[in-house]
């Protein structure tokens, strides 16, 4: 008997999930879906779950591909325990069992930390099921953020079409301009930002990730400055095709003094690269 088990963060659930899971069910002849509960929803948002852990429970286990789901019982973000746990009860009744641990297409086996549980256990890991064509985020804050809709769009229209994103899991509304998400993993997020003339973003340090900002059209004010605000680094220009690291803890902020759009790709890498994840010391729109 082959037993496929799987990870879903359903919240909520959308087509993306259901596409690993069949293809995980095409492998093996059972399917276990581990379903996180709500204290990991919220420690990977910063708020409460958009539904609630048996909500989404009862959901996946109802779906045609899932022959058992799970809540997990782990604290932080993988499943770790409750993989292991699942192996260890799988061995007990199916001893010559083949278990196999499948993940979506924007996970890899080398970057999930239940890799050293399935090596430990002797079990195969097949990534890569399905592509990445919906997020989970998008959906909560369209739903979350109505009012953020029409800015939204404003901000859309008034970006020069050479310089918007056609290829990206989430669009988002600033005060400064518009981000696109375009690839998002455990360990790194990539964003684009553009920022909208005259505008910049607030004053703000990072507890959990490093960013590294690449400027790809127009030209940034960088304020860079160690923690505890000494001034050591202070402001510069960077221009297009150049960059600009900054290291975690460090206080910072990114403008644009031109009269053309600004637009800047962003990697964050960390540990956590929540939304959350920011202390802002001044921002020019009042914000928290």
């Amino acid at each position: 008997m082959k037993i496929a088990i799987t990870s879903v963060y359903a919240n909520p659930l959308h087509p993306g999930h259901i596409e690993c899971f069949e293809l995980s069910k095409a492998l093996a002849d059972q399917l276990i879906v581990i379903v996180n509960n709500d204290a990991q929803a919220k420690l990977k948002r910063g708020t409460e779950s958009f539904q609630d852990e048996q909500f989404r429970l009862r959901v996946v286990e109802s779906l045609r591909p899932v022959d058992r789901a799970v809540l997990a019982i782990d604290t932080d973000g993988s499943v770790c325990e409750t993989l292991k746990m699942l192996i260890q009860e799988i061995r007990k009744e199916h001893p010559l069992s083949d278990i196999i641990f499948t993940k979506g297409g924007d996970r890899f086996a080398h970057e999930i930390p239940e890799r050293i549980v399935c090596e430990a256990h002797g079990v195969s890991i097949v990534d890569g099921l399905g592509a990445k064509t919906h997020n989970s985020s998008s959906y909560v804050s369209r739903i979350a953020n109505v009012a953020d809709v029409n800015d939204l769009k404003g901000a859309l229209t008034r970006i020069p079409k050479e310089l918007h994103e056609h290829e990206y899991i989430e669009v988002g509304y600033r005060p400064w301009g518009v981000y696109y998400v375009l690839e998002e993993h455990p360990k790194f997020k990539i964003k684009k930002l553009v920022i909208e003339p005259g505008k910049r973003l607030s004053l703000q340090s990072h507890s959990h990730r490093t960013e590294h900002w690449v400027v790809v059209h127009g030209t940034a004010s960088v304020e860079v400055r160690a923690p505890h605000h000494t001034p050591d680094v202070g402001h510069k220009l960077v221009c297009e095709n150049e960059n600009c690291f900054i290291p975690k803890g460090y206080v910072h902020r990114l403008g644009n003094q031109s009269d053309d759009h600004l637009v800047v790709i962003e990697v964050q890498c960390g540990d956590y690269t929540g939304e959350d994840d920011i202390v802002r010391y001044h921002d020019d729109f009042a914000r928290e």
